[in-house]
């Protein structure tokens, strides 16, 4: 079983990788939202974690994306 990290604990630095925006097309038209892809990251230390999130806007995308690296992390040497 893997060993579970605090997220908490860390000084941690997140950055957005990248933004597309996604256009659906639907009968009535255009249908528009944003994907984000973040990545967090303890400094100097090889831990990371990923997440993208998907909605209307670009900011609730970016927080979307923060919430499942701050619980999933993959340690490297």
């Amino acid at each position: 079983m893997k060993k579970k990290l605090d997220a908490n604990q860390y000084n941690l630095k997140d950055q957005v990788v990248s933004i597309n925006r996604v256009t659906k097309v639907v009968k009535g038209g255009k249908n528009m939202s944003f994907a984000a892809l973040v990545v967090v990251r303890r400094p100097r230390r090889g831990v990371v974690g990923h997440g993208s999130g998907k909605a209307k806007e670009v900011p609730q995308a970016i927080r979307k994306g923060l919430k499942r690296p701050r619980r999933i992390w993959y340690g490297s040497t």
